[in-house]
Protein backbone atom coordinates (compact mmCIF):
# COMPACT_ATOMS: atom_id res chain seq x y z
CA UNK A 1 0.00 0.00 0.00
CA UNK A 2 1.28 3.49 -0.87
CA UNK A 3 0.12 6.74 1.14
CA UNK A 4 -0.23 9.45 -0.45
CA UNK A 5 -1.19 13.32 -0.12
CA UNK A 6 -4.14 14.76 -2.19
CA UNK A 7 -5.45 18.17 -2.48
CA UNK A 8 -5.76 18.50 0.77
CA UNK A 9 -3.65 16.08 2.76
CA UNK A 10 -4.39 12.01 3.28
CA UNK A 11 -7.89 10.41 2.95
CA UNK A 12 -9.11 7.00 3.88
CA UNK A 13 -11.71 4.64 5.14
CA UNK A 14 -11.75 3.79 8.90
CA UNK A 15 -10.36 0.64 9.74
CA UNK A 16 -9.61 -0.09 5.78
CA UNK A 17 -6.84 1.80 5.40
CA UNK A 18 -6.88 4.60 7.92
CA UNK A 19 -5.90 2.78 10.51
CA UNK A 20 -3.73 3.31 14.12
CA UNK A 21 -0.60 1.91 12.37
CA UNK A 22 -0.97 4.23 9.36
CA UNK A 23 -1.16 6.79 11.23
CA UNK A 24 2.25 6.19 12.96
CA UNK A 25 3.50 6.20 9.86
CA UNK A 26 2.56 9.21 8.48
CA UNK A 27 3.23 11.02 11.69
CA UNK A 28 6.67 9.91 11.89
CA UNK A 29 7.40 11.18 8.28
CA UNK A 30 6.08 14.34 9.48
CA UNK A 31 8.33 14.22 12.39
CA UNK A 32 11.37 13.43 10.28
CA UNK A 33 10.27 15.96 7.89
CA UNK A 34 10.29 19.23 10.75
CA UNK A 35 13.53 17.26 12.16
CA UNK A 36 14.71 17.55 8.84
CA UNK A 37 14.21 21.18 8.16
CA UNK A 38 14.84 22.00 11.83
CA UNK A 39 11.18 23.29 12.43
CA UNK A 40 11.13 21.56 16.11
CA UNK A 41 11.69 24.28 18.41
CA UNK A 42 8.29 25.96 18.93
CA UNK A 43 6.21 22.81 18.44
CA UNK A 44 3.18 21.70 16.97
CA UNK A 45 -0.88 22.12 17.59
CA UNK A 46 -2.60 18.68 17.10
CA UNK A 47 -6.15 19.17 16.38
CA UNK A 48 -9.31 17.05 15.33
CA UNK A 49 -12.52 17.20 14.08
CA UNK A 50 -16.09 15.10 15.27
CA UNK A 51 -15.34 11.97 13.32
CA UNK A 52 -15.39 8.63 14.66
CA UNK A 53 -12.02 7.79 16.56
CA UNK A 54 -10.82 11.03 16.05
CA UNK A 55 -9.23 11.59 19.57
CA UNK A 56 -8.01 8.29 20.03
CA UNK A 57 -6.20 8.60 16.83
CA UNK A 58 -4.83 12.62 17.44
CA UNK A 59 -3.49 10.88 20.92
CA UNK A 60 -1.36 8.68 18.19
CA UNK A 61 -0.25 11.30 16.50
CA UNK A 62 0.46 13.54 19.87
CA UNK A 63 2.25 10.12 20.98
CA UNK A 64 4.53 10.36 17.83
CA UNK A 65 5.32 13.63 17.75
CA UNK A 66 6.47 13.86 21.41
CA UNK A 67 8.83 10.52 20.58
CA UNK A 68 10.70 12.39 18.65
CA UNK A 69 11.09 15.43 21.21
CA UNK A 70 8.32 17.77 18.72
CA UNK A 71 6.36 19.41 21.64
CA UNK A 72 2.33 19.37 21.18
CA UNK A 73 -0.25 21.33 21.89
CA UNK A 74 -3.92 20.21 21.70
CA UNK A 75 -7.18 21.60 22.07
CA UNK A 76 -9.27 19.40 24.52
CA UNK A 77 -12.53 19.61 22.08
CA UNK A 78 -12.83 19.16 17.93
CA UNK A 79 -11.50 22.26 16.39
CA UNK A 80 -12.36 24.14 12.92
CA UNK A 81 -9.27 23.95 10.34
CA UNK A 82 -9.13 28.02 10.14
CA UNK A 83 -8.88 28.02 13.98
CA UNK A 84 -5.34 25.60 13.93
CA UNK A 85 -4.00 27.88 11.22
CA UNK A 86 -4.34 31.26 13.00
CA UNK A 87 -2.88 28.99 16.21
CA UNK A 88 0.03 28.02 13.94
CA UNK A 89 0.42 31.98 12.85
CA UNK A 90 -0.62 33.21 16.52
CA UNK A 91 2.02 31.37 17.99
CA UNK A 92 4.44 30.95 16.15
CA UNK A 93 4.33 27.10 15.73
CA UNK A 94 6.25 24.55 13.98
CA UNK A 95 3.14 23.54 12.24
CA UNK A 96 -0.01 21.65 13.13
CA UNK A 97 -1.67 18.56 12.18
CA UNK A 98 -5.48 17.90 12.01
CA UNK A 99 -7.34 14.50 12.15
CA UNK A 100 -10.02 15.49 9.39
CA UNK A 101 -11.65 14.21 6.26
CA UNK A 102 -13.24 17.74 5.90
CA UNK A 103 -16.66 17.14 3.99
CA UNK A 104 -15.89 13.55 3.35
CA UNK A 105 -19.11 10.79 4.09
CA UNK A 106 -18.35 9.60 7.59
CA UNK A 107 -16.47 6.27 7.33
CA UNK A 108 -13.58 8.27 6.31
CA UNK A 109 -11.11 10.20 8.23
CA UNK A 110 -7.56 11.86 7.59
CA UNK A 111 -4.14 13.60 8.50
CA UNK A 112 -3.60 17.12 6.95
CA UNK A 113 -0.54 18.92 7.62
CA UNK A 114 0.20 22.58 7.79
CA UNK A 115 3.18 23.96 7.81
CA UNK A 116 4.99 26.97 9.85
CA UNK A 117 2.87 29.54 7.19
CA UNK A 118 -0.41 28.64 8.62
CA UNK A 119 -1.46 27.23 5.34
CA UNK A 120 -2.04 23.89 3.81
CA UNK A 121 1.02 22.55 2.85
CA UNK A 122 2.31 22.86 -0.80
CA UNK A 123 3.28 20.10 -2.93
CA UNK A 124 6.79 20.16 -2.29
CA UNK A 125 6.41 19.42 1.55
CA UNK A 126 3.85 16.75 0.67
CA UNK A 127 6.32 14.87 -1.36
CA UNK A 128 8.86 14.70 0.85
CA UNK A 129 6.79 13.57 3.55
CA UNK A 130 5.10 10.68 1.12
CA UNK A 131 9.12 9.29 0.43
CA UNK A 132 9.43 9.01 4.10
CA UNK A 133 5.75 7.57 4.39
CA UNK A 134 7.73 5.02 2.78
CA UNK A 135 10.87 4.57 4.26
CA UNK A 136 8.87 4.56 7.71
CA UNK A 137 6.80 2.02 5.96
CA UNK A 138 10.17 -0.11 5.16
CA UNK A 139 11.18 -0.33 8.44
CA UNK A 140 14.27 2.08 7.29
CA UNK A 141 12.82 4.62 9.28
CA UNK A 142 12.15 3.67 13.20
CA UNK A 143 8.64 4.71 14.74
CA UNK A 144 9.23 6.54 18.14
CA UNK A 145 6.45 7.31 20.77
CA UNK A 146 5.96 8.38 24.09
CA UNK A 147 3.18 8.16 26.18
CA UNK A 148 1.35 10.83 27.24
CA UNK A 149 1.10 11.05 30.58
CA UNK A 150 5.05 11.20 30.47
CA UNK A 151 5.32 13.69 27.75
CA UNK A 152 3.42 15.93 29.69
CA UNK A 153 5.98 15.45 32.80
CA UNK A 154 8.65 16.31 30.45
CA UNK A 155 7.21 19.56 29.28
CA UNK A 156 6.17 17.81 25.55
CA UNK A 157 2.40 17.87 25.93
CA UNK A 158 -0.26 20.86 26.52
CA UNK A 159 -3.75 20.47 26.49
CA UNK A 160 -4.87 23.92 25.29
CA UNK A 161 -7.90 26.05 24.75
CA UNK A 162 -7.78 28.24 21.18
CA UNK A 163 -11.07 29.73 21.44
CA UNK A 164 -10.49 33.44 22.84
CA UNK A 165 -7.37 33.73 20.62
CA UNK A 166 -9.42 32.67 17.57
CA UNK A 167 -12.26 34.76 18.78
CA UNK A 168 -9.92 38.29 18.85
CA UNK A 169 -9.03 37.48 15.37
CA UNK A 170 -12.15 37.42 14.04
CA UNK A 171 -13.40 40.57 16.19
CA UNK A 172 -10.56 42.54 14.29
CA UNK A 173 -11.74 40.72 10.89
CA UNK A 174 -15.31 41.48 10.91
CA UNK A 175 -17.38 44.22 12.20
CA UNK A 176 -19.74 42.22 14.73
CA UNK A 177 -21.31 45.08 16.14
CA UNK A 178 -22.36 46.75 12.89
CA UNK A 179 -23.84 43.27 12.26
CA UNK A 180 -25.29 43.03 15.79
CA UNK A 181 -27.05 46.29 15.11
CA UNK A 182 -28.51 45.82 12.04
CA UNK A 183 -30.76 42.93 13.57
CA UNK A 184 -30.49 40.41 11.15
CA UNK A 185 -32.43 36.95 11.65
CA UNK A 186 -30.30 33.92 11.45
CA UNK A 187 -30.73 30.04 10.72
CA UNK A 188 -27.72 28.12 10.85
CA UNK A 189 -26.52 24.60 10.59
CA UNK A 190 -23.60 23.65 12.03
CA UNK A 191 -23.41 19.98 10.71
CA UNK A 192 -22.66 18.44 13.42
CA UNK A 193 -19.12 19.91 12.67
CA UNK A 194 -16.00 21.28 14.71
CA UNK A 195 -17.72 25.06 14.84
CA UNK A 196 -19.71 23.40 17.26
CA UNK A 197 -18.60 25.77 20.06
CA UNK A 198 -17.09 28.37 17.73
CA UNK A 199 -19.79 29.30 15.46
CA UNK A 200 -23.03 29.03 17.59
CA UNK A 201 -21.79 31.39 20.17
CA UNK A 202 -20.81 33.94 17.99
CA UNK A 203 -24.31 33.91 15.93
CA UNK A 204 -26.32 33.61 19.43
CA UNK A 205 -24.27 37.21 20.27
CA UNK A 206 -25.24 38.78 17.19
CA UNK A 207 -28.09 37.90 15.86
CA UNK A 208 -31.73 39.31 15.88
CA UNK A 209 -32.79 35.75 16.51
CA UNK A 210 -31.81 32.48 15.96
CA UNK A 211 -32.31 29.15 14.95
CA UNK A 212 -29.25 26.50 15.06
CA UNK A 213 -29.56 23.26 13.86
CA UNK A 214 -27.51 20.43 14.56
CA UNK A 215 -25.04 21.65 17.68
CA UNK A 216 -23.61 18.26 18.95
CA UNK A 217 -21.74 15.62 17.74
CA UNK A 218 -22.51 12.92 16.02
CA UNK A 219 -19.66 10.65 13.59
CA UNK A 220 -21.89 9.56 11.21
CA UNK A 221 -23.46 13.30 10.67
CA UNK A 222 -27.19 12.59 10.52
CA UNK A 223 -26.25 10.23 7.94
CA UNK A 224 -24.96 11.57 5.24
CA UNK A 225 -21.67 13.94 4.33
CA UNK A 226 -21.12 16.89 6.57
CA UNK A 227 -20.94 19.05 3.28
CA UNK A 228 -23.15 22.37 2.88
CA UNK A 229 -24.23 21.69 -0.59
CA UNK A 230 -27.40 22.67 -2.22
CA UNK A 231 -29.09 19.54 -1.33
CA UNK A 232 -27.89 19.34 2.30
CA UNK A 233 -29.06 23.53 2.55
CA UNK A 234 -32.45 22.85 1.48
CA UNK A 235 -33.65 22.26 4.86
CA UNK A 236 -32.05 25.16 5.70
CA UNK A 237 -33.56 27.22 3.07
CA UNK A 238 -37.24 26.30 3.78
CA UNK A 239 -36.89 27.07 7.14
CA UNK A 240 -35.22 31.16 6.83
CA UNK A 241 -38.41 31.17 3.46
CA UNK A 242 -41.09 30.06 6.42
CA UNK A 243 -39.75 32.60 9.03
CA UNK A 244 -39.55 34.73 6.76
CA UNK A 245 -36.29 35.61 8.16
CA UNK A 246 -33.01 36.74 6.52
CA UNK A 247 -30.25 34.22 5.96
CA UNK A 248 -29.42 30.93 6.51
CA UNK A 249 -25.54 29.84 6.83
CA UNK A 250 -23.58 26.43 7.36
CA UNK A 251 -20.12 25.22 7.46
CA UNK A 252 -18.64 21.47 6.82
CA UNK A 253 -17.30 18.86 9.34
CA UNK A 254 -14.06 20.75 9.73
CA UNK A 255 -15.59 24.04 9.11
CA UNK A 256 -13.16 25.71 6.38
CA UNK A 257 -15.77 25.25 4.00
CA UNK A 258 -19.42 27.50 3.91
CA UNK A 259 -22.75 27.21 2.59
CA UNK A 260 -25.41 30.35 2.38
CA UNK A 261 -29.25 30.70 1.63
CA UNK A 262 -30.67 34.24 1.22
CA UNK A 263 -34.36 35.56 2.45
CA UNK A 264 -36.35 33.58 -0.51
CA UNK A 265 -34.51 30.31 1.11
CA UNK A 266 -32.40 29.83 -2.39
CA UNK A 267 -29.00 28.73 -2.18
CA UNK A 268 -26.06 30.79 -3.33
CA UNK A 269 -23.33 28.96 -4.88
CA UNK A 270 -19.80 29.41 -3.42
CA UNK A 271 -18.99 30.67 -6.72
CA UNK A 272 -21.59 33.56 -6.27
CA UNK A 273 -20.56 33.99 -2.76
CA UNK A 274 -17.35 34.56 -3.55
CA UNK A 275 -17.75 37.61 -6.60
CA UNK A 276 -20.54 39.28 -4.03
CA UNK A 277 -17.79 39.56 -0.80
CA UNK A 278 -14.86 40.60 -3.21
CA UNK A 279 -17.35 43.49 -4.15
CA UNK A 280 -18.20 44.11 -0.79
CA UNK A 281 -14.60 44.13 0.69
CA UNK A 282 -13.65 46.67 -2.42
CA UNK A 283 -16.58 48.84 -2.65
CA UNK A 284 -17.79 49.27 1.30
CA UNK A 285 -14.70 48.03 3.44
CA UNK A 286 -12.38 49.93 0.61
CA UNK A 287 -9.42 47.08 0.57
CA UNK A 288 -7.32 47.53 -2.45
CA UNK A 289 -5.25 44.30 -4.08
CA UNK A 290 -6.09 41.95 -6.53
CA UNK A 291 -8.52 38.60 -5.72
CA UNK A 292 -7.11 34.85 -6.20
CA UNK A 293 -8.99 32.03 -7.20
CA UNK A 294 -8.71 28.63 -8.73
CA UNK A 295 -9.01 27.47 -12.04
CA UNK A 296 -12.61 25.64 -11.21
CA UNK A 297 -13.92 28.94 -10.07
CA UNK A 298 -16.33 31.86 -11.46
CA UNK A 299 -14.87 34.19 -13.66
CA UNK A 300 -17.62 36.54 -11.87
CA UNK A 301 -14.93 37.56 -9.83
CA UNK A 302 -12.81 38.78 -12.21
CA UNK A 303 -15.28 40.74 -13.49
CA UNK A 304 -15.24 42.29 -9.91
CA UNK A 305 -11.78 42.84 -9.84
CA UNK A 306 -11.55 44.71 -13.44
CA UNK A 307 -14.70 47.02 -12.35
CA UNK A 308 -12.04 48.27 -9.53
CA UNK A 309 -8.80 48.25 -11.63
CA UNK A 310 -7.93 45.01 -10.20
CA UNK A 311 -6.25 42.29 -11.54
CA UNK A 312 -6.84 38.33 -10.44
CA UNK A 313 -4.13 35.64 -9.60
CA UNK A 314 -5.39 31.95 -10.95
CA UNK A 315 -3.88 29.08 -9.39
CA UNK A 316 -4.81 24.88 -9.91
CA UNK A 317 -7.31 23.86 -7.37
CA UNK A 318 -6.17 23.32 -4.07
CA UNK A 319 -6.05 26.34 -1.07
CA UNK A 320 -2.70 25.25 -0.40
CA UNK A 321 -1.92 27.71 -4.15
CA UNK A 322 -3.74 30.37 -2.88
CA UNK A 323 -3.10 30.95 1.01
CA UNK A 324 0.44 32.35 -0.16
CA UNK A 325 -1.26 34.62 -2.10
CA UNK A 326 -2.65 36.30 0.65
CA UNK A 327 0.13 36.40 2.50
CA UNK A 328 2.53 37.57 -0.13
CA UNK A 329 0.78 38.98 -3.19
CA UNK A 330 -1.87 41.11 -1.27
CA UNK A 331 -4.87 39.25 -2.25
CA UNK A 332 -8.12 41.24 -0.99
CA UNK A 333 -9.70 37.50 -1.02
CA UNK A 334 -8.93 34.39 -1.98
CA UNK A 335 -11.89 31.67 -3.16
CA UNK A 336 -12.88 28.15 -4.46
CA UNK A 337 -15.88 26.92 -5.68
CA UNK A 338 -16.33 24.40 -3.52
CA UNK A 339 -16.90 26.65 -0.74
CA UNK A 340 -13.60 27.51 1.06
CA UNK A 341 -11.84 31.64 1.20
CA UNK A 342 -10.49 33.55 2.99
CA UNK A 343 -9.29 37.16 2.69
CA UNK A 344 -6.50 39.56 3.50
CA UNK A 345 -4.58 39.99 7.29
CA UNK A 346 -6.65 36.87 8.02
CA UNK A 347 -4.88 33.25 7.49
CA UNK A 348 -3.95 31.08 4.05
CA UNK A 349 -6.53 28.44 5.27
CA UNK A 350 -9.98 28.46 4.25
CA UNK A 351 -12.11 29.62 7.05
CA UNK A 352 -16.00 28.85 6.76
CA UNK A 353 -16.84 30.75 9.95
CA UNK A 354 -15.22 34.01 8.51
CA UNK A 355 -16.77 33.71 5.17
CA UNK A 356 -20.63 32.85 6.73
CA UNK A 357 -19.81 35.94 8.95
CA UNK A 358 -18.48 38.15 6.15
CA UNK A 359 -22.30 37.76 4.37
CA UNK A 360 -23.38 38.98 7.52
CA UNK A 361 -21.07 41.80 7.35
CA UNK A 362 -22.15 42.60 4.19
CA UNK A 363 -25.75 42.33 4.60
CA UNK A 364 -25.40 45.00 7.84
CA UNK A 365 -23.46 46.82 5.44
CA UNK A 366 -25.61 47.20 2.22
CA UNK A 367 -29.23 47.53 4.51
CA UNK A 368 -30.73 44.76 2.25
CA UNK A 369 -31.61 41.59 2.33
CA UNK A 370 -29.31 38.95 0.09
CA UNK A 371 -32.04 38.26 -2.86
CA UNK A 372 -31.58 42.35 -3.35
CA UNK A 373 -27.86 42.37 -2.62
CA UNK A 374 -27.88 39.71 -5.61
CA UNK A 375 -30.26 41.35 -7.98
CA UNK A 376 -27.89 44.37 -7.72
CA UNK A 377 -24.68 42.35 -8.23
CA UNK A 378 -26.29 40.73 -11.48
CA UNK A 379 -27.38 43.99 -12.79
CA UNK A 380 -24.00 45.80 -12.28
CA UNK A 381 -22.02 42.84 -13.07
CA UNK A 382 -24.29 40.59 -15.71
CA UNK A 383 -25.01 36.86 -15.08
CA UNK A 384 -22.95 34.08 -14.81
CA UNK A 385 -24.64 30.49 -14.89
CA UNK A 386 -22.05 27.78 -13.67
CA UNK A 387 -22.00 24.26 -12.33
CA UNK A 388 -20.17 21.22 -12.08
CA UNK A 389 -21.02 17.49 -12.62
CA UNK A 390 -19.40 14.73 -10.56
CA UNK A 391 -18.92 11.90 -12.09
CA UNK A 392 -17.98 8.83 -10.03
CA UNK A 393 -15.29 5.97 -10.70
CA UNK A 394 -13.90 2.73 -9.63
CA UNK A 395 -10.44 3.02 -10.03
CA UNK A 396 -7.32 4.99 -11.26
CA UNK A 397 -7.87 3.69 -14.68
CA UNK A 398 -11.17 4.19 -14.74
CA UNK A 399 -10.38 8.14 -13.88
CA UNK A 400 -7.71 8.72 -16.46
CA UNK A 401 -9.68 7.00 -19.22
CA UNK A 402 -12.60 9.39 -18.29
CA UNK A 403 -10.28 12.13 -18.60
CA UNK A 404 -8.90 11.28 -22.13
CA UNK A 405 -12.08 11.86 -23.28
CA UNK A 406 -12.49 15.28 -22.51
CA UNK A 407 -8.79 15.64 -23.32
CA UNK A 408 -9.59 14.65 -27.55
CA UNK A 409 -12.59 16.18 -28.45
CA UNK A 410 -11.44 17.87 -31.49
CA UNK A 411 -11.43 21.71 -32.69
CA UNK A 412 -15.56 22.14 -31.60
CA UNK A 413 -17.47 21.05 -28.78
CA UNK A 414 -21.50 21.38 -28.41
CA UNK A 415 -21.48 23.47 -31.73
CA UNK A 416 -19.20 25.98 -30.49
CA UNK A 417 -15.32 26.45 -31.67
CA UNK A 418 -12.37 25.87 -29.26
CA UNK A 419 -10.28 28.85 -29.00
CA UNK A 420 -7.68 27.21 -26.80
CA UNK A 421 -7.44 24.97 -24.05
CA UNK A 422 -4.44 24.32 -21.11
CA UNK A 423 -3.56 21.27 -18.88
CA UNK A 424 -2.83 23.69 -15.69
CA UNK A 425 -4.99 21.20 -14.15
CA UNK A 426 -7.22 18.73 -15.90
CA UNK A 427 -7.97 19.64 -19.12
CA UNK A 428 -9.77 23.25 -19.84
CA UNK A 429 -11.20 24.82 -22.99
CA UNK A 430 -12.73 28.34 -23.75
CA UNK A 431 -15.09 28.37 -25.98
CA UNK A 432 -16.47 30.43 -28.56
CA UNK A 433 -19.07 31.77 -26.71
CA UNK A 434 -19.65 34.74 -24.25
CA UNK A 435 -17.62 34.28 -21.21
CA UNK A 436 -17.53 30.42 -21.42
CA UNK A 437 -15.14 27.48 -20.52
CA UNK A 438 -15.53 23.95 -19.64
CA UNK A 439 -12.49 21.98 -17.57
CA UNK A 440 -12.48 18.41 -16.37
CA UNK A 441 -10.35 17.05 -13.74
CA UNK A 442 -9.52 13.99 -11.21
CA UNK A 443 -10.73 15.36 -7.42
CA UNK A 444 -8.09 15.63 -5.12
CA UNK A 445 -9.98 13.90 -1.97
CA UNK A 446 -12.39 11.49 -3.67
CA UNK A 447 -12.95 9.05 -6.38
CA UNK A 448 -14.33 11.53 -8.71
CA UNK A 449 -13.94 13.45 -12.54
CA UNK A 450 -14.87 16.73 -11.65
CA UNK A 451 -16.58 18.64 -14.47
CA UNK A 452 -17.09 22.60 -14.44
CA UNK A 453 -18.61 24.37 -16.85
CA UNK A 454 -19.57 28.45 -17.01
CA UNK A 455 -21.09 30.43 -19.69
CA UNK A 456 -22.67 34.18 -19.30
CA UNK A 457 -25.17 32.89 -22.23
CA UNK A 458 -27.39 30.49 -20.70
CA UNK A 459 -28.31 29.14 -23.93
CA UNK A 460 -24.76 28.01 -24.49
CA UNK A 461 -24.02 27.07 -21.12
CA UNK A 462 -27.57 24.57 -21.55
CA UNK A 463 -25.81 23.38 -24.73
CA UNK A 464 -22.60 22.55 -22.63
CA UNK A 465 -24.56 20.58 -20.17
CA UNK A 466 -26.44 18.20 -22.75
CA UNK A 467 -23.30 17.84 -24.38
CA UNK A 468 -20.76 16.15 -21.54
CA UNK A 469 -24.25 14.63 -20.22
CA UNK A 470 -24.38 12.83 -24.57
CA UNK A 471 -20.86 12.36 -24.21
CA UNK A 472 -20.70 9.95 -20.91
CA UNK A 473 -23.63 8.16 -21.83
Amino acid sequence: MKIKFGTSGWRGIIADDFTFENVRYVTQAIAEHLKERGETENGVIVARDPRFMSERFAAVIAEVLTGNGIKVYMPENPTPTPVLSWVILNRSLDGGVNVTASHNPPEYSGVKFNPSSGGPALPDVTKSIEKKIALVMNGEIEVKTMPLKEAASEGLFEIIDPLDEYYEKIRKTVDLERIKQAGITVVADLMYSAAIGYLDPIIKEIAAEYEIFHDYRDPYFGGGRPEPDESRMRMIGETVKDRKWKIGLAVDGDSDRFGVVDDEGDFVKPNEVIALLADHLYRNKGMKGPVARSIATSHAVDRVAKEFGEDVMETPVGFKFLGPLLMQKGAIIAGEESGGLSIKDHTPEKDGILADLLVLEMIAYEGKDLSEIRKDFRERYGEFFNTRIDLEVESNTERDELVNKFRYIGEEFAGFKILRRDEIDGVRYFLDAPDTWLLARPSGTEPLVRVYIESTDQKAFRSLINAVKRMLR
